[in-house]
C-alpha cells in the first residue's frame, strides 16, 4: 500500500443506507494492501456494515481527502448541540475527531511507542474538557457517535468514565490516570480475531474462552508501551469482574475489584446498551440505566451505578 496515496479516516461515518462523494477503501492482507468497500455514490449496506466492523481503518484516497473532510465537518455540526456553536462545542468536534483517528491508528498498531503517545494526547484533551466550567455531559453524550465499533467505544468509555470520576470529586491526576485505562481498556482486543469481536449473536464456549484473554493481552500490551503505573494496569484487567466474583480474568469479589476498573466496567456496559449495531437497536440512556439498576445488580457495584445515574439527572 503506498501511504501516499491513501489516507486513513474515521470510519464512524459509515452508516446503512447512506451514499458519499468519495470511495471508501479498507486494509486487507496484514494491513499492506488495500481493497474498495464501496464506490461513490452507492449505497451502504448490511454486507458493507460488516466489513467496517472487522477493519480497523477506513481510508479514502488522497485525491478525494479534501471532499471527505468537507464532509467531516459538517457531520460533526450536525451531531453537536443545535445552536451552540461557540469555542467549546468546536473544541469538543475536533477532539473527538482527533481522537477516533488516533484510536484507529493504535487499535491497527497496538505496539507502534508513536500511537499510544497520540492516545495520551487524547486523554489530555479529555481531561481539559471534563475540568472545563463549560463541561456538560449531555453535550458530549450528543456529539458521541453510538454506531458502534471498537475505537469509538473506547473513546466513548473514556468521556463517561472521566465524567464519572469527575461527579465523584477525582483530582487532575486520577483523571488522567481514569481517562488512560478507559481509552485503553479494549486494546487487547486487537489481539483477537475480528470474526469474533464483530460475531453477531452469542459467541460460543470456545470463541468466549477466546474473548476473555482480552484483559490480558491488553496489559501485556500496555506494559511493552512502557506503563507502569499499577492503577492503569488495573483498570485495564479488571474491568470485567463483577462483584458477585463471577467476572474474569480473576473471578475478584466486590472491594477486590480496583475502583477504576469498577468505574470502566459501567462505562463499558452503558456505552454498549446505547449503540447502534448492524444486529440490534440502541437503547435510551434511561432504558439502560434501567436495565442495570435492575437487571444486573449482582454484578455491578450499586453505589457508584446510583451516583452514575445521578450524574446523567
Amino acid at each position: 500500500m503506498a501511504e501516499n496515496k491513501y489516507i486513513s479516516i474515521d470510519k464512524s461515518i459509515v452508516a446503512e443506507g447512506c451514499a458519499y462523494d468519495f470511495s471508501l477503501y479498507y486494509a486487507v492482507q496484514n494491513k499492506s494492501q488495500v481493497k474498495e468497500l464501496k464506490s461513490k455514490g452507492n449505497i451502504i449496506d448490511d454486507d458493507d456494515l460488516l466489513y467496517v466492523e472487522k477493519t480497523n481503518r477506513l481510508f479514502v484516497k488522497d485525491n478525494e481527502h479534501q471532499i471527505y473532510e468537507d464532509f467531516y465537518k459538517n457531520y460533526l455540526e450536525q451531531i453537536s448541540t443545535k445552536g451552540n456553536t461557540g469555542t467549546f462545542t468546536k473544541q469538543i468536534n475536533e477532539m473527538y475527531k482527533n481522537a477516533s483517528i488516533a484510536l484507529n491508528e493504535l487499535f491497527a498498531s497496538p505496539e507502534k511507542l508513536s500511537n499510544y503517545k497520540e492516545s495520551k494526547k487524547v486523554v489530555d484533551e479529555l481531561v481539559d474538557i471534563v475540568l472545563d466550567e463549560e463541561f456538560a455531559i449531555k453535550l458530549l453524550m450528543k456529539i458521541a457517535t453510538h454506531d458502534y465499533y471498537t475505537h469509538t467505544h473506547s473513546i466513548n468509555v473514556a468521556i463517561y468514565a472521566l465524567s464519572l470520576g469527575s461527579f465523584l470529586g477525582f483530582n487532575e491526576i486520577e483523571l488522567e490516570e481514569l481517562g488512560e485505562a478507559a481509552l485503553l481498556h479494549d486494546l487487547g482486543k486487537s489481539k483477537i480475531s475480528p470474526d469474533i469481536i464483530n460475531k453477531r449473536g452469542r459467541l460460543t464456549i470456545q470463541e468466549f474462552e477466546l474473548m476473555k484473554k482480552h484483559p490480558n493481552y491488553g496489559v501485556s500490551l500496555g506494559l511493552r508501551l512502557g506503563i507502569k503505573n499499577k492503577k492503569i494496569l488495573e483498570g485495564i484487567k479488571y474491568h470485567h469482574e463483577k462483584v458477585d466474583g463471577s467476572g474474569y480474568p480473576s473471578g475478584l469479589y466486590n472491594e477486590e475489584i480496583p475502583l477504576y476498573a469498577k468505574i470502566i466496567g459501567l462505562c463499558d456496559i452503558f456505552d454498549a446498551l446505547t449503540s447502534q449495531r448492524s444486529y440490534k437497536k440502541a437503547m435510551t440512556s434511561y432504558e439502560a440505566l434501567k436495565l442495570m439498576k435492575v437487571d444486573m445488580n449482582k454484578h455491578l457495584d450499586i453505589r457508584l451505578l446510583n451516583k452514575m445515574i445521578l450524574m446523567f439527572k
